[in-house]
């Protein structure tokens, strides 16, 4: 080989080796990559492992306690959870958490009870019969009923009928209800005739109490002097509503309470076209940061008190099967990919090195050759 052939050869060879280099360290900022990658897959799957959900007592087969996830309809439903409390949901300025449906009769009604129930379909009244009724014995009974809820709203107020603002001495007091155009339910105003003259019933009352047996009354003189139907807003329809009889016992008490905190505390929603309270995970999720609170009736109280997921015993942690079995398959999946990445990576390593050795060779045999080549020609022109 000549010396200028040598010379070439031995560049192109250190060329060779400098790009040889280059390549493997880049592969191995790679493999160390590969490396952070999967340290953090590591750490991200040992924490998912601790994976809870919240779950709610629903009831008992036997002595076995039977839990459901929570879910907004499941906290707040009506008998939904096996303790019997009636729950709801606030935000953090103490607002309760409706759906669409209740807010919207809420609006409706615009701070009447009745209203609020009709709209979403039910009435308080009990009666037995109506005034266009044949049986007269079940029309008494209603009758004397109306007159009951009137006496009981007229004490808790201290209204006499003794008092000159109503009538001189005490004759029998009728009863009756003026409507609007329509003969339809909460469309008018009850009224009550003494001495001959008709005058309406306004509510008197300052506390809750007076107001609940005013709003009872009201609805047992509305069903009994029209014909019992109620147009919603928004609707063309005339609708027959539910009697307290219709539903099980305490449902309208469970309505009434979230009326009145409505009424009290302010009231919004986050409901969807489908007027659900979004989804349970976002519900879950908001619960477990504390953004959404919980609050439980209490007879003692008469109102709302604060409970917490980690104080109530409706509520339990436990760990989330589902979600550790998804986090586990996804964990394979991608130490797999990872795993499939870094043995590319070390063929290609294996390949540069037995390359890098080869090209060391053959640099080391055309070098000396240069060598000899260079002591050759000094020593011609020494």
């Amino acid at each position: 080989m000549g010396m200028a052939a040598g010379q070439a050869r031995l560049l192109s060879i250190t060329a060779r080796l400098s790009d040889n280099e280059a390549n493997g360290q880049a592969l191995s900022y790679t493999k160390q990559r590969l490396a952070d990658e999967t340290e953090q897959l590591n750490t991200d799957y040992n924490n998912a492992l601790a994976a809870t959900k919240l779950q709610v007592l629903t009831g008992f087969n036997g002595s076995i306690a039977n839990y459901s996830d929570i879910s907004y309809n499941l906290m707040t439903g009506y008998n939904t959870v096996a303790l019997g409390r009636q729950y709801i949901v606030t935000n953090a300025k103490g607002q309760i958490l409706v759906t669409k449906d209740q807010a919207n009769a809420f609006e409706a009604g615009n701070g009447d009870f009745n209203i609020f129930l009709a709209e979403l379909g039910y009435t308080q009244a009990d009666l037995t019969a109506t005034a266009s009724s044949d049986d007269d014995a079940a029309k008494t009974e209603s009758l004397q009923k109306i007159h009951d809820a009137w006496d009981a709203y007229f004490a808790s107020v201290g209204i006499t009928f003794d008092d000159e603002e109503h009538a001189d001495g005490n004759p029998a007091v009728e009863f009756g209800y003026q409507s609007f155009g329509t003969n339809k339910q909460f469309n008018g105003y009850a009224t009550y005739k003494i001495n001959g003259e008709t005058k309406a019933i306004n509510y008197e009352g300052t506390t809750q109490e007076q107001r609940e047996l005013y709003d009872y009354a009201v609805s047992l003189t509305s069903q009994y002097y029209t014909d019992g139907t109620y147009n919603p807003v928004g609707s063309t329809a005339n609708i027959a509503l539910q009697t307290a009889d219709d539903v099980e016992s305490g449902y309208i008490d469970y309505l009434r309470n979230i009326f009145n905190k409505m009424s009290s505390a302010g009231y919004y929603t986050e409901a969807s076209e489908a007027d659900t309270i979004k989804d349970d995970a976002w519900f879950e999720q908001q619960i477990t940061e504390g953004k959404l609170l919980l609050e439980y009736y209490s007879s003692t109280e008469r109102g709302f008190v604060s409970t917490t997921i980690s104080e109530d015993d409706a509520i339990q942690e436990v760990e989330d099967e589902r979600e550790i079995a998804r986090v586990e398959a996804k964990y394979n999946q991608d130490l797999a990919a990872l795993e499939k990445k870094d043995s590319v990576i070390d063929l290609e390593l294996k390949k540069l090195d037995t390359e890098h050795n080869a090209l060391q060779t053959e640099y080391e045999s055309v070098k000396n050759v240069v060598d000899k080549n260079v002591e050759k020609s000094f020593s011609m022109f020494s």
